[in-house]
């Protein structure tokens, strides 16, 4: 939430009726910091089954662990998508910094909530907005399908596929296709939302060797995968992308990683 949406509303978490998820997120690491968690910024390379955590700073021996990593963006795998996604070059899986998509040609593409909301927020900023979605019908709430409709916050190209990203050092041109009529042309545009679905982050346990339901991590009704003593919560396990369910995942994680740990008298 704090690296894909950092500017995004979250209007849906029990007793916070409005948020910025990049907000919300500091909360939650204010308030894991304040109960004693120690907090270690490195990035996770491997696990084993013995429990030993590599970095890339160091190793860890763990008592348990919890794999919580989320989901990333879906990347169409179309040229230009991944030269213009790095520094701030065009392409981005949301409104990441408002300021800047300012007075821009902003193309979101995509048919989901994530596509309709980053309509809603590049429309505050710019209005020079096209919202292109492969099918004819959105998949999204419905009042912000209303919303971004009636209010004709951008120009909708149903049946219309992202075919390239074109430009120097940053985006300059898409190139589109029509799916039923098998058109394609060329949009002037500077920066490029691809908002089509996310996937779980589960590459760094290739050889942990949890069973994967699908693409997500399989895991029973106490968070506990096929490995003994490696639990897990969130988007890696559910498909409901909800920050609810994966608190609500998240506690029940802790509480039985704690019971496996301690093996406490009511056990």
């Amino acid at each position: 939430m704090s690296t894909i949406y950092p500017f995004k509303q979250v209007y849906n978490y029990p007793g916070v009726p409005k948020i910025l998820a990049s907000h919300l997120v500091a909360e939650w690491v204010h308030q894991a910091a304040d109960q004693g968690a120690y907090l270690i910024p490195e990035r996770v390379i491997k696990i084993t089954r013995q429990k030993f955590v590599e970095t890339t700073e160091a190793t860890y021996q763990a008592g348990v662990v919890i794999i919580a990593t989320g989901m990333k963006p879906t990347l169409l795998g179309i040229p230009g998508e991944d030269k213009f996604s790095r520094k701030d070059r065009g392409v981005f899986p949301y409104i990441t910094e408002p300021a800047l998509f300012r007075d821009k040609r902003v193309l979101v593409v995509g048919g989901g909530d994530t596509a309709l909301d980053a309509v809603v927020d590049a429309h505050k900023v710019t209005g020079q907005l096209w919202l292109a979605h492969r099918r004819s019908e959105f998949r999204a709430a419905e009042s912000t399908v209303a919303k971004v409709v009636n209010e004709n916050m951008a120009e909708i190209l149903y049946n219309t596929e992202l075919l390239e990203i074109t430009g120097e050092t940053e985006v300059t041109q898409v190139k589109l296709r029509n799916s039923e009529t098998g058109d394609e042309w060329i949009l002037d545009v500077d920066r490029v939302v691809i908002a089509v679905g996310l996937v779980p982050n589960t590459e760094v346990f290739a050889d942990l060797g949890v069973t994967m339901n699908g693409k997500f991590i399989k895991a029973d009704d106490q968070m506990r995968t096929d490995v003994e003593g490696v639990y897990a919560a969130g988007d890696i396990v559910s498909v409901y992308q909800l920050a609810t369910v994966a608190a609500a995942q998240g506690a029940l994680a802790a509480h039985n990683a704690y019971k496996y740990i301690r093996k406490p008298y009511w056990e």
